[in-house]
């Protein structure tokens, strides 16, 4: 069954984006337009998020399609029970990195040329290379109507891709998943300390200040921080680095800032 009857209590817009969970012990991302309802990674329990989809009337057969980014555990983990509800839509050499560590995708979706975009029901799907330690990192943008919205995390640093990408969406996702100070002096072995601090690891509190500081002028008008570790940052510390980056820039009214939770699902981002 599609999500259209289980999504009418959401009201008609023509997109909606969630954060189920967002941090290194599992992503999930809910995007739904009236009429279809698409996950953003799988990376935590499938019990959970059997869980978090019941709040929104949804079940996991009820979904249109996963969207995978890349192979790494906290962004699979409920794919094998996930897939045998829906379809896993996954450039090749990712599919292929996840049949190394799970065995292959038996509800893979067939798409020509992945990195041209693709639509799932109403929605318009739009991949976009990405920096980070995986076979083929992708971020993605979402549209439907006028509606654009992007989930953009797992990015070792910002590129001209990334802002070109993300810059026409009303909400972004992105990633703020350390405080550099917090890391360097915290308890994490060296090289994964080197790991996430290299252009293939993940974006400080301050890359993504530079980044809000870089949107202003454009469509984004909110960002919902994620990815932040549990160790090595604190949700306090990302929102007010990057909020004072916009303050510095006289940009602190035009762009909302949230943030996206390990274990609590995010506000209901509603795009018109």
């Amino acid at each position: 069954m599609s999500g259209a009857v289980r999504l009418a209590h959401l009201n008609n817009m023509a997109l909606k984006l969630v954060s189920l969970a967002s941090g290194s012990k599992g992503n999930a991302t809910l995007i739904c337009s009236y009429t279809t309802a698409i996950l953003v990674d799988a990376g935590i329990a499938f019990s959970k998020l059997e869980k978090a989809l019941a709040e929104f009337g949804l079940t996991a057969s009820a979904l249109d399609g996963v969207v995978i980014t890349h192979e790494h555990d906290d962004h699979i983990k409920a794919l094998p029970k996930l897939e045998q509800y829906t379809k896993v839509y996954a450039h090749p050499l990712t599919a292929n990195a996840i049949k190394a560590k799970q065995g292959g995708i038996d509800n893979l979706a067939v798409v020509d040329g992945f990195e041209g975009g693709f639509e799932i029901g109403d929605i318009a799907v739009e991949p976009f290379r990405i920096p980070h330690d995986a076979a083929y990192p992708l971020a993605y943008s979402f549209r439907s109507g006028g509606a654009r919205c992007s989930v953009a995390t797992d990015i070792g640093v910002p590129t001209v891709g990334l802002m070109k990408n993300i810059k026409d969406s009303d909400v972004v996702l992105l990633e703020a998943n350390h405080d550099v100070d917090m890391l360097k002096k915290g308890g994490y072995p060296y090289k994964l300390k080197e790991r996430v601090l290299s252009p293939m690891g993940h974006l400080s509190n301050d890359a993504a200040g530079r980044v809000a500081q870089l949107l202003s002028g454009s469509n984004v008008s909110r960002l919902l921080l994620g990815h932040i570790s549990e160790n090595n940052n604190t949700e306090q510390l990302a929102f007010c680095t990057v909020r004072d980056m916009l303050t510095a820039v006289g940009e602190e009214k035009n762009i909302e800032i949230s943030i996206a939770h390990q274990c609590a699902r995010s506000e209901v981002f509603e795009i018109i």
